[in-house]
């Protein structure tokens, strides 16, 4: 009899033992169950935020593109303001050296006067420096004008392909007509 109870508590034993992990077992597989769920949910959050990466990287190409085409219809403007700066420089000088052979000449004759004479005849040169001055402006408008013309038929995206402008003539035409007025 010892033995069928000792059997009898191993059955009851290996029951309990069988109930529990039966128990162990469904917690295990609602976990797993639980567990795959969330992975399934990870995976369609990465897929849709991919989409979204995706769709903004395309958004920020179009965004660059869009820049990088205003950028290159500045560039056209910016090379004319530099030629601008670089012709209104050789104007600037041009004037300068012609306002420096006026003064140099004007004063070489009144020297010479004073030393000739022994006084100054007030003379009317002045009239004629006026209308020196008023040829070299008319010189200067046309040459401005013939410029902006020139600048205006080129190609807005077509680069300048040299520094020429048309101070130069004008600085020419200017000397010229000091020297046949005054003699060099």
């Amino acid at each position: 009899m010892i033995i069928e109870i000792s059997v009898l508590i191993m059955a009851i034993a290996v029951a309990v033992l069988v109930i529990f992990l039966v128990q162990t077992m469904r917690k295990a597989q609602a976990s797993i169950e639980t567990a795959n769920e969330t992975l399934k949910e990870a995976r369609d959050l990465v897929h849709s935020s991919k989409d979204d990466v995706e769709d903004l990287v395309i958004s920020v190409r179009g965004l660059v593109d869009q820049v990088n085409k205003q950028i290159s219809a500045i560039d056209p403007l910016m090379l004319t303001v530099r030629d601008v700066g670089t012709a209104a420089h050789e104007l600037t000088n041009s004037a300068k050296q012609v306002s420096v052979s006026w003064m140099d000449k004007l004063n070489r004759q009144a020297g010479d006067a004073v030393a000739s004479s022994g006084q100054h005849k007030p003379r009317m040169a002045w009239l004629d420096w006026l209308e020196t001055g008023v040829k070299t402006a008319k010189i200067v408008s046309g040459a401005l004008q013939s410029a902006k013309q020139k600048k205006e038929s080129q190609a807005p995206v077509a680069a300048p392909t040299s520094k020429t402008t048309a101070i130069a003539p004008v600085a020419e035409a200017a000397a010229a007509e000091q020297s046949r007025r005054y003699g060099s």
